[in-house]
């Protein structure tokens, strides 16, 4: 039977998400997927990034303050050289909640998220890039509570406006997004954009399916760096009709990746204002 086309897009924002929101979070039904693989060469840093020091905790432990309470499960995608020096931080920190898995070469999140998916046998999945460490708690509860809530939603990508997007989203006529745009594969991208904020949430099979496809089409790996990548499952998603929602729930600070100096001084500042911290 044929999918029908999703219907156009409600919009949810801080003021009205409870109202689309399920009960609280059931554990049970997420397992978290953390693409972990790079080393902190540019933070000047020789091990691997997910253990940096950020205001005197690793990068590992403020994504486990938003993981360990809400997922049963954390997969993290690690490279060789980098196993040893993170599962043994995982030992110490969340011994038999976590599972890792190899990327040997670097061909991109869509591959890293394919290789996990094997391990992961609950209803929904979360993804999180490795160095999103300024997340609130209070967010990540939010967007699980909409994806498993009455919408039924089958990828939830929380979106956030920024200037010069590194990632740009365009919507077509109906509200829906229709395309993808990437800095780093030579796109043309506009001054001011609607970016991912490297937090994802998918029902599992529909994810299985939906990288499935796109491993199908050449096109869908990178123009430049022909990469296999996740973001480009979100415009198919909503393509093939699959109910996506796109929350705008998360503050620009909150969305800041650790992949500079600069990055991690911003990252820091913001971890260590109280209001922030006393969300976490």
């Amino acid at each position: 039977m044929p999918l029908m086309r999703a219907q156009s897009p409600i919009e949810i924002d801080a003021a009205n998400w409870q109202e689309y929101a399920g009960a609280e979070v059931n554990p049970a039904s997420w397992t978290a997927i953390i693409p972990a693989a790079g080393r902190g060469s540019r933070l000047g840093y020789d091990r691997p990034k997910i253990l940096y020091p950020i205001a005197g905790r690793p990068v590992l432990e403020w994504l486990l303050d938003f993981l360990e309470p809400n997922c049963h499960k954390m997969v993290f995608v690690l490279s060789t050289d980098g196993r040893a020096t993170v599962q043994e931080a995982l030992e110490r920190t969340i011994p038999a909640r976590y599972e890792v898995v190899i990327q040997e070469v670097p061909t991109g999140m869509g591959d890293a998220v394919a290789l996990a998916l094997d391990s992961v046998v609950t209803r929904h999945v979360v993804v999180v890039w490795g160095d999103q460490v300024a997340l609130r708690r209070s967010s990540v509860d939010a967007c699980l509570r909409l994806h498993a809530g009455p919408l039924e939603a089958d990828v939830t990508c929380p979106t956030v406006f920024r200037e010069n997007p590194y990632i740009h989203f365009d919507r077509g006529s109906s509200g829906q997004i229709c395309a993808l745009r990437q800095a780093r594969e030579g796109d043309s991208m506009p001054e001011r954009g609607e970016s991912d904020t490297g937090f994802f949430c998918f029902r599992t099979e529909a994810l299985r399916r939906l990288l499935a496809q796109q491993r199908g089409n050449p096109e869908q790996t990178g123009a430049l760096t022909r990469e296999f990548n996740l973001l480009p499952v979100i415009p198919l998603a909503a393509k093939l009709g699959l109910s996506v929602i796109t929350p705008r729930l998360m503050t620009l600070e909150e969305t800041v990746g650790v992949n500079s100096t600069r990055d991690a001084a911003i990252v820091e500042a913001f971890l260590q204002n109280s209001h922030a911290c006393n969300e976490r």
